[in-house]
């Protein structure tokens, strides 16, 4: 009965693994999240005049809003940390982009139509640098938002110039 008891106590959850937080502890990190999450990197809106959708990348995740009647939307999110890619097809005027995730069908991307060819292809450099900069670990924190914006368009681009 005593190994039983003992062995149950080593089975901690992984809250309880870490050492536990104070509630102003708690609250200063939610606070830091918060304040992270409403920093938009990017946004774009469709251009279709009624029924638009929008694509937004902020510090923790992509959020896309489907419009499909009046006063009607499909709010999805999906971590950056979840994205394994992004594509974007463009022709002369219009564009899309594609997103594979983790968490969705990874044979199936979900994809949004009608952007303007210029928002499409900023969308899909900004989310793919940002990929890639996590994939590396790099602390993207401590930059200003525009910057760092900036800073992952350049690293999704697709034709690096020579050096």
């Amino acid at each position: 009965m005593d190994n039983q008891q003992s062995s149950n106590n080593r089975q901690l959850s992984p809250s309880q693994d870490k050492e536990k937080l104070s509630p102003s502890e708690t609250r200063q990190q939610l606070q830091h999240v918060i304040k992270g999450s409403n920093e938009v990197l990017a946004s774009a809106t469709t251009a279709l005049p009624i029924f638009s959708d929008t694509l937004t990348i902020d510090r923790a995740k992509l959020t896309v809003t489907k419009r499909m009647f009046f006063f009607t939307s499909e709010v999805m999110s999906i971590r950056i940390e979840d994205v394994l890619n992004v594509t974007a097809s463009v022709g002369p005027f219009l564009g899309s982009i594609k997103v594979v995730s983790r968490v969705l069908n990874t044979e199936k991307p979900y994809t949004i139509n009608y952007f303007w060819r210029d928002d499409a292809l900023r969308l899909k450099r900004i989310t793919q640098g940002y990929v890639i900069a996590l994939q590396r670990g790099i602390d993207c924190s401590a930059l200003k938002t525009e910057e760092l914006a900036e800073m992952l368009d350049k690293l999704g681009e697709d034709d690096h110039p020579n050096p």
